[in-house]
């Protein structure tokens, strides 16, 4: 009996002197609670780490917005104007077919297509590479023309270096056309600090354009299987095989375009 009264001894003195520790460890508890702060942390904050997952996974707005951007996830693309009416680029960009756009600014002395704003603004908010481009009118001083596209195309909201297209020559004589339309491209070369991409027919480049503006990059148009084929050998960086494309967002017939083995998007960066 003695055994075992000394046991329940040990046994309440032993509760004696961790009480006081448990009841002050609540107290220091109650008072980190009370003051907001989190005092139990098995592992690291997860809102930073989430924070980081997201913006890594969600589309990449910001850069989209700055100049430059570069879509490398398809090496197809559009270019449209106000012929497409109303374009929903959310479907457009959740195709998962192309990664850049081209949109019609400017045409002559002051023509602005309708849809070029908005088109432009949207175009970039879903993440698509962005570029804009003027219709040339050999018939019309180069200067104004000039003054029509850097007035609408401003160079901070541009991805993607300007498209000249060229598709008439107008009722000039052969020397007079080059002769505009290279102090033309010059200016707008000057203007952005990029040489402009420059637009043309496969015939029309062959019968008015051949053996000029070497050193800038071609974007040319035939629709047929085959690739165009320059009788000067000049390389292009895309080729517009279609004017009858179809993408989900755009109603009706769009223009398609690829990108050629041998270059990349980042070439007409602006």
């Amino acid at each position: 009996m003695t055994h075992t009264l000394a046991k329940v001894l040990l046994l309440m003195l032993s509760l004696l002197l961790t009480v006081p520790a448990n009841a002050s460890d609540r107290r220091k508890n109650k008072g980190l609670h009370n003051s907001g702060a989190t005092f139990l942390v098995t592992e690291p904050d997860a809102m930073p780490m989430r924070m980081e997952r997201d913006s890594h996974c969600a589309r990449p707005t910001g850069a989209v917005l700055d100049k430059g951007f570069i879509n490398t996830k398809h090496r197809e693309g559009i270019d449209v104007s106000h012929y497409q009416g109303d374009i929903d680029w959310e479907q457009v960009a959740g195709s998962d077919r192309i990664s850049y756009a081209y949109l019609k600014a400017t045409e002559g002395a002051s023509y602005v297509d309708r849809t070029y704003t908005r088109n432009l603004s949207e175009a970039r908010r879903v993440g698509l590479s962005v570029g804009s481009y003027h219709f040339y009118r050999p018939n019309i001083d180069w200067r104004v023309q000039f003054d029509n596209l850097i007035t609408n195309v401003k160079k901070e909201e541009q991805d993607l270096v300007p498209i000249i297209d060229i598709e008439t020559r107008g009722k000039v004589s052969h020397e007079k056309f080059i002769s505009d339309l290279r102090n033309f491209i010059k200016a707008v070369a000057k203007h952005y600090g990029k040489k402009p991409l420059l637009y043309t027919y496969h015939n029309f480049y062959n019968d008015y354009l051949i053996g000029n503006f070497k050193g800038y990059h071609w974007m040319i148009a035939r629709y047929r299987e085959d690739q165009p084929t320059l009788n000067d050998g000049t390389d292009y960086i895309m080729w517009q095989y279609t004017c009858k494309g179809s993408i989900p967002g755009v109603k009706g017939d769009v223009d398609r375009s690829r990108i050629m083995n041998g270059f990349h998007l980042g070439q007409v960066q602006m």
